[in-house]
């Protein structure tokens, strides 16, 4: 290969400064002026990233501040908050225990983890909690625990909290993204190794690694590198994070490129072993093959995998991370020898970060003779992606986009959260899309159903709308049963107040409401987002209703219980108490 340019040529793992090897050196030029128009229009302060090709880093670099007030230069040893990317190095310390024989991921979690319980409606004895099913995120678990997620709570009490909790859906059902499940798995890991989470995975991983300034919370090695977090260009402070396990990893783009840089180069291992290759090939094999719900959504253990959607990537394994005001994305394609890590330090940039890592691997697969580097031996993903005939295509459906109607008679599809309403227009086979004057005029938030086409199909027995985008399908919402909302929680629709607030991380607006005739909870988390948060409810008891659609945070329970002889309503360890004298058309809640 041929020399770098920059700063430094140097591509050893020590390098820190700009790298840009002559073989991408167009790719850069043409790329450079496109990030920083980016970050203008995002309002991104800062970007750092890496691209990796076996052994050698083809470009690292910084752009923009990590530190706007103090005009601190984002570079490659900048430090940034990578949220969820925490979760494939929590899943590699699981996978080494699992080596020496400490854990079998196919026991149930209890039985390592022997204070676990959670409520539940569902057998658990027939088909139990295991550690594989957590990994793959098909555990059923709630996806959060609200309370308390940004404090400074040991993560170790999120186990006795889950107690007065309900698991939302049964095991293997569905994916469903859950940090409550790898908080759990940090825990275990913990317990067996007999050394604190973040130190486990300092010695470890990290350490072995070689990622000297990578940790789950923050480390002395940092120092002053940490990246400042903004939104809409204003530095907001950094709150503490419970779930470190899930979502607690602090690192910087050249210790991920010295992550990648091992795998892709087939070693698996720096200085010493950290994991065998036959460990890492089967966090890299299909889970949820049978998972007929899942459609085109398909996990390894703590990566999420994909079959060309990097045009001559071939198997494509990517992870990322979206927390406050951070993201971060890292994809490999192990066949070609390709790695790239990118993160940024504010909210709203998780798409950007996400699109111009793909964009680095499309064009350098155009440009760089690809050779096979990690040499892994990854069977090909398959899944019978046959599906029963076209159901009756009307009614209510909980979806991602909030409570939609779908009416074809008038040809009309209403989202309910802005009471907005659109034309449907037919298509063969029972399919129906927005019209495209409707779709271009749609508000950003639901602006993707205008690219969608949908039916109704009877899967798993559910009735659910299945929307295709392109040549992707997957489950839009699941319909809504149209029972009467019982009279017990008619009387709790109304504005309500949350009386164990977190300090620093409001909820707002918490209500319960009738929509269509259905009860809804709605709310405001300001610190993620100015949106009203709004989820349609089952009631299946008179103290307990349940989220209803598939996926995040669906399934989970909103209990009325008893306060001091008073009735409140608690969701996700939250507790709201009505307000009197309110509109009678609101409710409690908090998700995530």
């Amino acid at each position: 290969m041929g020399a770098a340019s920059g700063v430094e040529n140097d591509r050893s793992p020590a390098s820190s400064t700009t790298v840009v090897a002559d073989e991408i050196r167009q790719i850069r030029n043409d790329l450079a002026p496109l990030i920083r128009s980016a970050q203008q229009k995002y309002r991104i302060p800062g970007i750092s990233l890496v691209l990796v090709w076996g052994d050698d880093i083809l470009w690292t670099e910084g752009f923009g501040l990590a530190d706007v007030r103090n005009r601190i230069p984002a570079t490659p040893d900048t430090v940034y908050r990578a949220g969820s990317l925490a979760k494939p190095f929590t899943a590699i310390g699981v996978m080494q225990l699992a080596e020496k024989g400490e854990l079998d991921i196919d026991q149930p979690l209890n039985g390592y983890l022997t204070e676990f319980s959670i409520r539940t409606r569902f057998d658990t004895i027939a088909e139990p909690i295991t550690i594989r099913s957590i990994l793959s995120h098909h555990s059923g678990l709630p996806t959060d625990l609200n309370k308390g997620m940004w404090t400074n709570e040991p993560y170790t009490k999120v186990v006795q909290r889950l107690k007065e909790e309900y698991a939302a859906f049964p095991p293997n059902l569905v994916f469903s993204y859950s940090n409550v499940g790898y908080t759990l798995l940090g825990h275990v890991v913990e317990k067996l190794s007999k050394a604190p989470y973040a130190d486990y995975m300092e010695n470890r991983i990290f350490g072995p690694w070689h990622m000297k300034t990578s940790g789950v919370g923050l480390r002395p090695a940092m120092g002053g590198l940490v990246a400042k977090g903004y939104r809409n260009g204003e530095e907001q402070e950094l709150l503490p994070i419970r779930d470190i396990p899930a979502q607690g990893l602090y690192t910087s783009v050249s210790d991920l490129g010295r992550f990648l840089r091992t795998i892709l180069s087939g070693k698996i291992a720096a200085g010493c072993k950290v994991l065998s290759r036959e460990s890492f090939e089967e966090m890299l094999e299909p889970q949820n093959k049978d998972v007929s719900l899942d459609f085109n959504v398909i996990n390894g253990l703590g990566w999420f995998l994909e079959e060309g959607t990097i045009p001559g990537g071939g198997r494509v394994v990517r992870h990322g991370g979206t927390t406050l005001n951070f993201s971060s994305e890292l994809i490999l394609l192990p066949e070609k020898g390709f790695g790239v890590a990118v993160l940024a330090n504010s909210k709203g940039s998780r798409s950007v970060v996400s699109r111009l890592a793909e964009e680095i691997l499309f064009r350098v697969l155009n440009t760089v003779p690809t050779r096979h580097s990690a040499n892994l031996f990854l069977d090909r993903i398959a899944r019978d992606m046959t599906h029963p005939a076209p159901a009756a295509t009307g009614g209510d459906y909980a979806t991602d986009f909030g409570m939609i109607s779908i009416r074809p008679k008038d040809a009309k599809l209403c989202a309910c959260i802005a009471e907005d309403t659109f034309d449907l227009i037919p298509y063969p086979n029972g399919w129906f899309g927005i019209g495209r004057d409707d779709a271009v005029a749609m508000p950003p938030s639901l602006r993707p159903l205008g690219k969608m086409r949908f039916h109704t199909e009877k899967i798993d027995g559910r009735v659910v709308a299945v929307a295709v985008s392109g040549d992707k399908r997957a489950v839009l919402g699941e319909k809504m049963p149209a029972v009467p909302v019982p009279p017990v929680w008619l009387e709790r629709v109304g504005e309500y107040q949350v009386i164990n607030p977190d300090e620093g991380f409001p909820v707002t607006e918490p209500r319960l409401k009738l929509k269509r005739g259905h009860l809804c909870m709605s709310y405001r988390m300001p610190a993620l987002s100015s949106k009203i948060i709004q989820v349609p409810l089952q009631p299946i008891s008179d103290t307990e209703a349940i989220i209803l659609g598939l996926g995040r945070t669906r399934g989970e329970t909103l209990r009325a219980i008893e306060v001091a002889g008073e009735e409140r309503l608690r969701y996700s360890g939250f507790v709201g108490r009505k307000l009197e004298g309110g509109p009678k058309d609101t409710v409690p809640s908090l998700i995530n």
